[in-house]
This record gives structure tokens, sequence and C-alpha cells, in this order.
């Protein structure tokens, strides 16, 4: 199935919503059309029964009208009074001319004949013959009649709505059905624009969107291929390149990694032993303050081999889950240790430690556990100014252990704090020292503390220095023994 391939995926976008929007807009004129006709004719129909309703009325209260002055005149004989009746008459010829013009029914247009009838014949009665007479008293009975037959005109006045909700509700049904089989016929018409826009659009957009996460989990042996608008395949040749690109980086990777291997051995063995020489007196015996730091020496020593080793295996870590030696840590304990491990460099920047720790013991494996705090506390040192303070808390959180330290160093700015945790990543930062480090510290303590089912982040709310977070659940940690 192919389509048609516009030049830029803008134009792409346009062309889709012209498309799936010309059938809407062509159901909305129509709805319009309808709609505006029956608004002219409810309208319509609305003034027509509230005119007829309105007149009926004043037809009954100027019967009534009549009436009483008829009734007064008859007995008082007063002009004025004549007069009054005449000026109600000619409303009166007035509403029934109108009425007759409103109502469509015959027999309600017969009824207006016979009121007019006998209204004129008591006029004419009244004009006729002396007030006092038989005869105008007479005419004057017959007003009972005529208030009668002007109530059921009012109640027949209703059938005119009634005719008009009916022409309303025919007119309202066929709108419906007209509504009703248009939407039917649109909706297979939009189901069949809508998939094919959306094939269209969302191909090299999955294209993309695969080929970004192939170069994410590391598989850079596929070329990468998108086809879609010009601008989408331009796209697509410089990821491919960037693929490229990224291949021959790992491939510098692995040979950096192989070759490092061999070259920081030697010298790290070198030092090695020439660490337990002095331990053993070769070289003569040594002060107690010598003892201590050809200790640390030692140990750090340990240390950096342990770091090389995890350097060499990274890539290979990361390739299945990391396995846990497990047994209870004692956190408190341990990291009483990191810090004597690190006293050297803590002494050397004449840094001062505010410690707080409650004794919480976790199941996890020892070493790993190590390792993360001797990272947290080691960027925490590194970073501190000199004479600067490092504040270090560790207590029980809930179910879990919690490990805080907090350096005052520069911080870590916002947009840095996820990526702190990537491999290899360097912050905007500047470490306190000669010695640069390889920006896997807090990534391999990551991988270490997700794979005893914990967390590790940077606290958002910290104003001055860094402020590392640990959480360890104090229950079985979580990974594969």
């Amino acid at each position: 199935m192919n389509f048609p391939r516009p030049n830029s995926f803008l134009k792409l976008l346009l062309f889709g919503f012209a498309v799936v929007v010309t059938p809407l807009l062509t159901a909305l004129v129509f709805a319009v059309i309808i709609t505006d006709r029956m608004a002219d004719q409810s309208q319509h129909a609305v003034y027509k029964s509230a005119r007829a309703t309105q007149n009926s009325r004043m037809l009954l209260e100027q019967v009534t009208v009549m009436e009483r002055a008829a009734r007064q005149y008859h007995v008082l004989g007063d002009k004025t009074l004549f007069n009054a009746y005449r000026e109600a008459h000619d409303q009166f010829e007035g509403t029934v001319t109108e009425l007759n013009n409103l109502f469509i029914d015959q027999s309600l247009k017969q009824q207006l004949v016979n009121i007019r009838e006998s209204e004129q014949h008591i006029l004419d009665s009244l004009q006729r013959h002396p007030y006092n007479s038989k005869q105008i008293k007479t005419a004057v009975g017959e007003f009972e009649s005529l208030a009668s037959r002007s109530r059921e005109v009012l109640s027949g006045s209703q059938t005119v709505i009634d005719r008009e909700v009916e022409v309303m509700y025919g007119l309202a049904s066929n709108a419906q059905r007209l509504f009703f089989w248009f939407g039917i016929a649109l909706i297979p018409v939009m189901i069949v624009i809508v998939v094919g826009i959306t094939y269209i659009i969302s191909r090299p957009v999955g294209q993309i969107e695969a080929a970004i996460m192939s170069l994410g989990d590391g598989s850079f042996a596929a070329p990468i291929e998108v086809v879609g608008p010009k601008n989408l395949e331009i796209l697509g040749e410089r990821l491919n390149w960037l693929r490229q690109r990224l291949a021959e980086v790992e491939q510098e990777k692995v040979k950096f990694l192989r070759h490092v291997s061999h070259e920081l051995k030697t010298p790290l063995t070198a030092l090695r032993e020439g660490t337990d020489l002095l331990a053993d007196g070769v070289v003569g015996q040594l002060t107690p303050d010598q003892k201590e730091v050809v200790t640390i020496l030692g140990s750090n020593t340990a240390q950096l081999q342990g770091l090389i080793e995890d350097l060499l295996n990274f890539s290979r870590a990361h390739l299945k889950p990391t396995a846990l030696d497990q047994d209870r840590v004692a956190l408190d304990k341990l990291m009483r240790r990191v810090l004597s491990d690190q006293k050297l460099a803590i002494m050397s920047k004449q840094l001062k430690l505010r410690v707080k720790f409650e004794p919480i013991s976790v199941r996890g494996d020892k070493e790993k556990l190590r390792v993360v705090l001797d990272n947290l506390l080691s960027n925490a040192v590194k970073f501190s100014p000199r004479k600067g303070k490092v504040d270090i808390a560790i207590r029980k959180l809930g179910n879990n252990a919690a490990v805080d330290i907090r350096d005052s160093g520069p911080g870590i700015q916002p947009r840095e704090r996820e990526r702190v945790f990537e491999a290899f990543y360097q912050g905007e930062a500047v470490a306190e020292g000669h010695i640069k480090g390889t920006g896997l510290g807090l990534s391999i303590a990551r991988d270490y503390v997700q794979a005893h089912g914990g967390q590790i982040s940077v606290n958002e709310k910290s104003t001055s220095g860094a402020h590392v977070m640990l959480r360890l659940p104090m229950e079985v940690a979580q990974g594969i023994s």
C-alpha cells in the first residue's frame, strides 16, 4: 500500500488535518442549515401561538368590558357609557380580525363569525332603542352567550399551539433522521481517513522511535532506514550516521578497556608490593603514625584495584542482574569502616565531619554496600572545599534504612540531578584536587542499590551543597544470589 510522500512532516500534518476536517465541516454546515430552519420555524410557531392565546384572552376581556358598559348604559342612559361601549367595540373588531388571520381551523373561524354577528346585533339594539327599553334588556342578556362562546375560542386557541408543535415535531424528526443517516455514512469514511492518515504519520515516527530505542539499548548492527516525508528521511539518515559513530565509539571503548587493564595493573602491583614492604619493616621500623599512613595506603590500593576491576567489567555488569552475596550488614559499622578508609583524604582537606548514626542492619551484599557508601562519601569529600563540612546521618525511616550524606560543595544543578547517575557523566561542578573521576561512581552505586531493592536520589530541596539520599529496605534485598 503506497501513499504519496510530502516534502515535509508539517505538510503531511496539514494534509491529514484538512482531509479529516472536510467531512466534519460538511456535517457542521448541514447541521447549521437544518438548525437555522428549525429556529425560524420555532420562532414563527412561538409567535403565532403567543398571539393567538393573547388575542383570545383579550377577546374575552373586551366582551366583559362591553357587557359592563352596556348594562350600565341600560340602567343610567349616560351617553359616556355608550361611547365607552363603542370604543370597546372597535377594539373587539380588531381582535376578531387578527384571530381570524391566525386561525386555520374552520370551526374556530365560524365561531368568530357568530361572535361578531351577535355583538353587532347588540350594538344595533343599543343604537336604535331607548336605553331603558325591553329590546336593550334582551340584547344585554345575550352577553352571557357571547362570553361563553369567547371562552370556547380561548380554549380552541390551544389547537393552534398543538398544530405548530406537531409541525415542529415533524421537522425535528426529519432532521434527526437526516443526521442519523448522514452520521452512519460518515463513520466508515472517517475510519478509512483516520486509519490512512494515522498510518502515514505513525509509520516514520515509529521507525524513528524504534531506531532511538535500538541505539539506547546499545544495538548498533542493524542499519536505520526511515520511509516517509523527506525531512524525516533525512532525520533517519542522521540517525544512521549516529549509529555508525556510536558503533565506532563502542569499539574504541572496548579497545581502551582492554589496554587500560594491562597498563594499570603493572604500576598498581608495584604500589601494593611497595606498601607491603613498608608495612613489613623491610626498609626500617616505622613510627605509629607512619604505620597508620601505610595501612591507609594499602587499603586504598586494594580499593583502587577493585575499582579498576569494576571499570573493566562495567559493560558486562549491565548485561545481567547484579549478583548479591547476601548477609546481615550493620550500616553504621560499615560507614565507620568507610570513614576509616578515607581518613587520609578527609585529613588532607581538613574537613569537619558531623555524624549521627543509629544502629541499623539490613540484609545485603556487604562489599557492594561498602562500595556504595565509599563512592558517596568519596564524592562528598572530593567536592567539598578545604575546611568544609560533611554531614552523615544513618537512621530508620519507616521500613527503610536511610543514609543521608550532605557536603558543603557547589551542589548539583537541577538539570543534572538525574544525569549524575549515568555512566561516565561528568557534571559542571569542579572537584577539589588534581585527580579527575571517571564518572562511574554514582552509576555503580545506583546499580548496586537497585539490586538491593533500594533507591538513591538527589534531594531537590537542598539549597547549599549536594545532598544524596540512600534508602534501603530493611527486609531481604532484591537481587539474584
